[in-house]
Parts: C-alpha cells; sequence; structure tokens
C-alpha cells in the first residue's frame, strides 16, 4: 500500500494484491479509500474461478492501521493455503 504525505493527512491510493492458487482459482484483495468521508477504508476480497467472479467478503474500517492490518493479515492467509 503506498502512501504519501499531503500537509499533515496521509492519503492513501487503491491497492490490490492478486494470489493464483492454481490454474482454476486465483483471489485478488483490493484495499481502497471511501470517497464518503474521511478515513473511510473498503477492504474487498473476490475469487476468480472456471465459473466466474465472485465477492467472498467486504468490510469496512474507520482508520487506515486498522485497514492495512487486515489487508495483510488476509493476504498472508490467502497465501499460506
Amino acid at each position: 500500500i503506498s502512501e504519501c504525505l499531503v500537509g499533515s493527512e496521509m492519503c492513501i491510493r487503491d491497492s490490490s494484491h492478486t494470489i493464483v492458487i492454481n490454474d482454476a482459482l486465483s483471489y485478488q484483495i483490493r484495499l481502497s479509500k471511501l470517497r464518503l468521508g474521511p478515513d473511510v477504508y473498503r477492504l474487498d476480497i473476490r475469487a476468480t474461478t472456471t465459473l466466474g467472479r465472485l465477492t467472498v467478503s467486504h468490510a469496512h474500517y474507520h482508520n487506515f492501521a486498522t485497514a492495512q492490518q487486515a489487508f495483510n493479515h488476509q493476504r498472508h492467509q490467502l497465501e499460506s493455503h
């Protein structure tokens, strides 16, 4: 996840990571900052199979540190399978 300082505020750019399990299954984890208000982040996990795409889960976080921790945790869990 790339961060930058703008004055005294922190900004986030969309971050995504793809994990390929095999030829028939992969996951994409995406963390993005929503424009709904200050410090609202969305974490989405989508599975892509030979049958199509499916949203596995999504969650909202109200601070960057918690959102980044959830992103890293989910990524490591999926990579260990």
